[in-house]
């Protein structure tokens, strides 16, 4: 399956430097190989076969303007770029927004990467930050977002309609790349804890290959892998148990070191800002790792009731994922339940976090707990409940 997209940026009058990645389109293993020329013009192959496809497709990406228009700054000419301006791509995920809250508040001046879209981020420029439109499955449309940039936060990753390769693999090779042509000083890449141990999981195997395409890219720039965020279980396991709907989870002992978003956005900008960090592979994880039935005990504690839960053991999983990669049309299906899969395993998703705090100069008495946020979560959640029957109840008597 072969197949081309339109990447080719022309201004009349203008410099061009150009950058040019040439993708084979397919699943896992990744590979990637990587040459700089000494002229403007930067070429990266990177292979991605497998069974179902071979086509192979040329991206060309043209970082266009003179010195005025693309930032000559970044090429070494003119004014410094300030190293206070970052673009965050996926500013509107459950991580993106925190990253970009916070650096507001650090006093960092924020650009947001956002795809067109029906309903804009209208909230993101209430903050106080630039949005600008571009897509990473439209690698043209990237360059002109990094003009005057000096940080990238990429913390994006593909909806779920979409299949994962278009954009934490493919998008991230044209953002990369546009990154290195542009001469952005540093680039900050979220992953997944153990990618490098699940080649068998697609995403997992997409975020390891991400990695070592970002290190041998050249780039300065921080790799921190995430275990899990708590903000995730509130509409996982929280709110069905307060609408008394079913809960699901597994019989499996996997333990995860749930960690609070905001206090990723504040240990990244610190790792932003500490030297020491340069070129390192963090790994963000929260205080204590849970299973599945420890979140939902401490949930039905703090809620005041009983959880109905249903139970799928992993067996089905894997059934499942055997069944969906029998036709074409539910492989991207199969691809994530593979992920699934890992996530119910006998696992434990955290690392010991002292050297990093160390590294980071942090205390780990300052890392919200599991235990504490979901206690503010249910007790504010109850208050509010309890005042809408209150004014239910008002409402009743008068009527």
């Amino acid at each position: 399956m072969a197949f081309k997209l339109p990447t080719q940026l022309a201004t009349p009058g203008k410099l061009h430097h150009h950058c040019q990645f040439t993708i084979t389109s397919s699943f896992i293993p990744l590979s990637w190989r990587r040459t700089l020329s000494p002229e403007p013009l930067l070429s990266l192959s990177t292979s991605f076969p497998s069974e179902r496809c071979n086509g192979k497709q040329l991206v060309t990406c043209s970082a266009i303007g003179t010195a005025e228009a693309t930032g000559a700054v970044n090429l070494g000419l003119g004014t410094p770029v300030r190293p206070t301006t970052i673009l965050v791509v996926g500013s509107t995920g459950t991580l993106g927004r925190q990253i970009v809250r916070r650096a507001l508040d650090e006093g960092y001046d924020v650009r947001c990467l956002v795809r067109p879209r029906p309903a804009p981020a209208d909230f993101l420029r209430d903050w106080g930050a630039t949005v600008v439109n571009a897509d990473l499955n439209k690698p043209e449309t990237i360059p002109a977002t990094m003009v005057g940039v000096h940080t990238v936060i990429d913390c994006a990753t593909g909806r779920p309609e979409e299949p994962i390769k278009t954009v934490d693999w493919e998008g991230k090779v044209a953002l990369i790349q546009c990154a290195k042509a542009m001469g952005i000083q540093k680039y900050v890449f979220y992953s997944i804890h153990n990618c490098d141990k699940h080649p068998e999981v697609p995403l997992m195997e997409i975020k390891y290959c991400t990695e070592k395409f970002l290190q041998d890219s050249g780039l300065n720039h921080v790799i921190i892998r995430l275990c899990g965020f708590m903000q995730g279980l509130i509409g996982q396991y929280a709110v069905p148990i307060l609408e008394e709907k079913s809960v699901w989870g597994t019989d499996a002992p996997t333990r995860i070191a749930y960690m609070d978003t905001q206090d990723i956005a504040r240990l990244t900008l610190v790792a932003l800002r500490n030297e020491k960090c340069n070129g390192k592979l963090l790994t963000f994880a929260g205080p204590r790792a849970w299973t599945t039935q420890e979140v939902i005990t401490l949930c039905e504690r703090l809620a005041g009731q009983d959880a109905n839960v249903t139970t799928v053991p992993v067996s089905v999983l894997r059934f499942t994922r055997q069944l969906t990669r029998c036709f074409e049309w539910t492989s991207d299906v199969a691809d994530r339940l593979a992920f699934s899969e890992v996530l119910t395993s006998d696992i434990v998703f955290s690392v010991p976090m002292t050297e990093t705090y160390s590294l980071l100069g942090v205390e780990q008495k300052d890392m919200v707990t599991l235990e504490k946020y979901l206690q503010d979560y249910f007790t504010n959640i109850l208050k509010k409940l309890k005042g809408l029957k209150a004014q239910s109840k008002q409402s009743d008597f008068y009527i």
